[in-house]
């Protein structure tokens, strides 16, 4: 009798063992391919979020846009420019539009997850994912979201006439802390211009190059808001 306990006592622990998950959700690199179909013509686009405690990061191939957490839950943005290694630093009050430090962490706002519908959940510790879905006039929302890290796995949203589509798809993630320390240590190396002072600095060839662009306004990001809008930005689609 006793060695059965014992047995019992060992299968128990294993298994709850196995349920954990020791992914430290708050410094993670997870890469994603945006899928975005309209009239049957699909473009795709890569995706990198980082995590680093009370800072996010979204990179693609030429801007990382930068979000720090501060202490009284207001959201400071920097917008880098890669190839330059230039920066732009915003004050809260700069931004136009609501931030939502959710839609910046996990790229789809918890507003948003919070009107969907929890269908299922599949896996165990690390793996498991919940699925939603949401159906509202004539958009169709499915979120396939993994439980522990907070990480969206797949996220589409498309018309139900089906002219118009968007995947959001997770790649890989990678929690090599010193990778990704030293990659915001890099950014926080770039050279950076307080937007207040822009108007003072228009000589600069590169900022008077982003300003004729476009790039200099900033609007409140995050990739998808309550409304389940692509809200990334205009320069990313």
């Amino acid at each position: 009798m006793k060695k059965a306990l014992l047995m019992m006592t060992v299968l128990f622990s294993s298994s709850a063992f196995s349920q954990q998950c020791n992914v430290n959700p708050a410094l993670l690199k997870a890469t994603y391919t945006v899928t975005n179909n309209k009239n049957n013509e699909p473009t795709t686009q890569a995706l990198t979020l980082w995590r680093n405690q009370q800072q996010v990061a979204h990179q693609n191939e030429i801007t990382t846009e930068l979000w720090q957490h501060l202490t009284n839950k207001q959201i400071r943005p920097i917008r880098y420019f890669n190839a330059q290694q230039r920066g732009i630093e915003y004050q809260p009050s700069e931004v136009r539009g609501v931030q939502n430090w959710s839609a910046k962490n996990q790229l789809v706002d918890a507003h948003l997850i919070a009107k969907m519908t929890l269908v299922n959940t599949q896996g165990t510790g690390c793996d498991e994912v919940k699925n939603y879905v949401l159906n509202e006039a004539e958009t169709e929302y499915k979120l396939a979201l993994f439980t522990q890290s907070k990480l969206v796995k797949t996220f589409s949203v498309s018309s139900k006439k089906g002219q118009v589509s968007t995947l959001l798809s997770l790649n890989n993630v990678s929690s090599n802390e010193q990778a990704i320390v030293a990659q915001f240590a890099k950014w926080d190396n770039f050279q950076t211009t307080d937007y207040a002072d822009i108007g003072d600095n228009e000589n600069d060839p590169f900022l008077a190059k982003m300003i004729n662009l476009g790039f200099i306004e900033h609007s409140a990001t995050g990739f998808y808001n309550q409304q389940g809008q692509a809200i990334q930005g205009e320069h990313y689609h």
